[in-house]
């Protein structure tokens, strides 16, 4: 009887057996998953993979970077300039590269990143280095297709043309000029070799504070210190940066303004009291002019009777720059009748100033166009109801034109009292700048006129 129940239970017994086995083995695959060794390798960082963006140097020859790529030897280099209406194609047929060449040179560059977009935008006036293939000879090229990258295509061992990217090696230089006005402020600064986009941001610093047309004299001086980008391979300046320091002495009297990045990261100048450069509007909008007329009665030169002159005309050469004369936005720009070609910028719900008898408008001026201080908007001419070139400025206050001389300003925001110790502390920084410059220019001064006592001897 007991024999008989245990052979009844045994499908049952090895039912339930085989299913904790199988649970088991689950179980057994779940824990693996889940153990803390492999937890530890997916919770690994993976190192970074390198930038495959960097760009390795250029050189300054052709030689030097068949030196660094090891390519097929080249023989003479020569140089010419992309013209006007010429792709890279055809200024290579015109130095007679064969049409095979040139289909494989324009292949190798087309497979660079935005090689394409490259080749379709090349500026007219870039310089191309090259070295025409031969029987022994490798073909290359050296483009410097921007101010800070070149391309390099050159022939490997097996004739095959490839392609890279360099990039141009720069540095950045303190420069500090010194200088004495002969005539104006523009053309003394151009004299001592200042870029002219430097000499237009130092126009626009001091045209809050100085009266170009009345102020400044023969013999008045000024100092500048600011830092250049500069090509290494080249020599040549690539850029500046925004003006760090800049003096101006007028008939004894020394405006100093220093850059001091504000609390949104924009170069703003105060003197060395914190007090802000500048103002709501500019005295005067441009540089190098005479003050011909001035607001008030006076007999008109074309109509021949006395009629109100409601601004001030500055005489200056024709295309010469005009400045806005504060923030603002342009509200007309076009033909105004006697006005000739006419410039009206809003500044405050206030005031407006108005620019007339332009040559030409500056290529970014529009109706709508949101413009900065000093910011370049046209160029002096003599268009409409004129007898000469010259600026036809107007200031006007709740729409109606006033004396542009008389009327006083609202000044910029100053330094603000908690800022006030890093500012003095930044002065300090620029003053030393300046100061091993003066050195170092005395140095170079005291050297070159030794060597000249010494060759007279």
């Amino acid at each position: 009887m007991k024999k008989v129940f245990k052979i009844n239970l045994l499908p049952n017994f090895l039912t339930v057996l085989g299913l904790f086995f199988i649970l088991f083995f689950f179980s057994a695959i779940s824990n693996a998953d889940s153990s803390p060794f492999k937890n530890k390798i997916e919770d690994k960082p993976i190192k970074r993979p390198a930038n495959l963006f960097n760009l390795e140097e250029s050189a300054d020859t052709i030689f030097n970077l068949i030196q660094k790529v090891g390519a097929k030897p080249t023989a003479s280099v020569n140089k010419t300039k992309l013209k006007q209406n010429e792709n890279l194609s055809s200024a290579l047929k015109r130095i007679k590269f064969q049409n095979n060449h040139i289909g494989k040179i324009i292949k190798s560059i087309s497979n660079l990143q935005n090689g394409k977009k490259i080749l379709s935008s090349l500026p007219v006036g870039m310089i191309i280095n090259y070295s025409k293939p031969s029987n022994l000879t490798g073909g290359a090229l050296k483009i410097s297709y921007s101010k800070t990258k070149d391309i390099f295509v050159w022939q490997d061992v097996n004739d095959n043309y490839k392609s890279k990217i360099y990039l141009r090696p720069t540095k950045l230089e303190n420069t500090l000029i010194k200088g004495t006005i002969e005539n104006n402020l523009y053309i003394s600064a151009l004299k001592l070799g200042m870029p002219e986009n430097t000499i237009l941001e130092m126009i626009s610093l001091l045209g809050f504070s100085v009266d170009f047309q009345r102020e400044i004299r023969k013999g008045d001086s000024f100092e500048i210190l600011f830092e250049r980008k500069i090509d290494i391979l080249s020599n040549f300046v690539i850029q500046t940066k925004p003006i760090k320091y800049v003096s101006i002495n007028l008939s004894g009297n020394t405006l100093n303004f220093f850059n001091f990045i504000d609390k949104y990261g924009l170069p703003q100048y105060y003197d060395e009291n914190g007090k802000s450069s500048k103002r709501t509007i500019m005295k005067t909008p441009i540089n190098g002019a005479r003050l011909s007329s001035r607001y008030g009665n006076r007999k008109h030169p074309i109509l021949g009777y006395t009629k109100m002159h409601r601004g001030l005309d500055f005489a200056a050469p024709t295309g010469t720059p005009v400045f806005a004369a504060g923030d603002g936005i342009v509200e007309k720009a076009g033909w105004n009748g006697s006005y000739g070609k006419y410039i009206r910028i809003r500044h405050t719900g206030t005031y407006k100033t108005a620019y007339a008898h332009l040559s030409r408008f500056h290529k970014n001026i529009k109706v709508g166009k949101r413009l900065l201080q000093g910011a370049t908007i046209g160029y002096v001419g003599s268009t409409g109801r004129s007898t000469g070139p010259h600026l036809h400025y107007e200031v006007i206050k709740n729409n109606v034109q006033v004396n542009p001389m008389r009327i006083k300003l609202p000044a910029g925001k100053n330094v603000s009292k908690a800022n006030f110790l890093k500012y003095q502390n930044h002065i300090k920084k620029i003053l030393n700048q300046k100061i091993v410059l003066e050195k170092s220019m005395n140095n170079k001064e005291l050297a070159i006129n030794t060597h000249v006592n010494q060759k007279s001897l």
